[in-house]
C-alpha cells in the first residue's frame, strides 16, 4: 500500500501542472473546431482522461524527472520471455513471502490500463469497438516499453499483454455499464 501511495504522491505535481494546460487546450480546441454547444460531461470526461494519461506517462516514461527507485541501464532490465511474471511472482510470494511484485507488477499493470479501455469508448463513438480499444491499449503499452528501453528503466514483454488485458477489461466494464445504464454512454458523448 505504501508503494501505491508513493506512486500517487509522485503523480500529483504533474497533475497540478497539466490541469491548467489541459483546460486551456480544450478551450482553444473547442473554439477552433467551432463547437457551439459544449457537453460539459464530455469535457469533464476528456479532462479526466488526459489527466490520467499524464499520470500514467509521468510514472512510466518521464524518467528524467523520475523520483522512484533507480534502475540501472542494462539489458538485464529487459525481459523478452513471455509469462515470466508468473514465475517471478510465484517465487516472491512462496519463497520470500513478498507480495509487492504481484500487486505492483501484475495487478498494477492490469489495473492501470482499465481506465483506457473504459473511457475511450465512453467519450468517443469511434472507439466503440473491442478490437480498437485492445489495439490502442497495446499501442500505448508498446510505446511505453520502447521508450523505457532508452532510459534507466526496466522493459518487460509481460507488461504488454498485462496492459492490453487491462484495456480489454476496461472495455468489458464499459460494455456491461452501457447495458445496465444505457443513457450513461449518451451523457458523455459529444453532442
Amino acid at each position: 500500500m505504501t508503494a501505491i501511495l508513493s506512486y500517487i504522491g509522485a503523480m500529483l505535481p504533474y497533475l497540478l501542472i497539466a490541469l491548467p494546460v489541459i483546460l486551456i487546450f480544450r478551450l482553444f480546441y473547442n473554439k477552433f473546431k467551432g463547437v457551439e454547444k459544449v457537453n460539459h460531461y464530455h469535457e469533464i470526461g476528456v479532462v479526466i482522461f488526459l489527466l490520467f494519461m499524464t499520470a500514467l506517462f509521468s510514472q512510466t516514461i518521464l524518467t528524467f524527472l523520475y523520483t522512484g527507485p533507480v534502475v540501472t541501464r542494462s539489458f538485464s532490465n529487459v525481459n523478452i520471455v513471455p509469462f515470466r511474471v508468473f514465475q517471478d511472482n510465484y517465487y516472491a510470494i512462496t519463497e520470500l513471502n513478498f507480495w509487492q511484485p504481484f500487486i505492483i507488477n501484475f495487478l498494477g499493470n492490469i489495473c492501470i490500463f482499465i481506465p483506457i479501455g473504459f473511457m475511450l469508448p465512453l467519450l468517443w463513438n469511434k472507439f466503440n469497438r473491442f478490437w480498437k480499444v485492445s489495439l490502442i491499449g497495446l499501442s500505448i503499452s508498446l510505446f511505453i516499453e520502447i521508450t523505457q528501453l532508452t532510459q534507466a528503466r526496466s522493459s518487460d514483454i509481460d507488461d504488454l499483454w498485462l496492459n492490453t488485458l487491462g484495456s480489454m477489461i476496461g472495455y468489458y466494464i464499459y460494455f456491461i455499464s452501457k447495458k445496465c445504464v444505457p443513457h450513461l454512454a449518451l451523457i458523455f458523448k459529444r453532442r
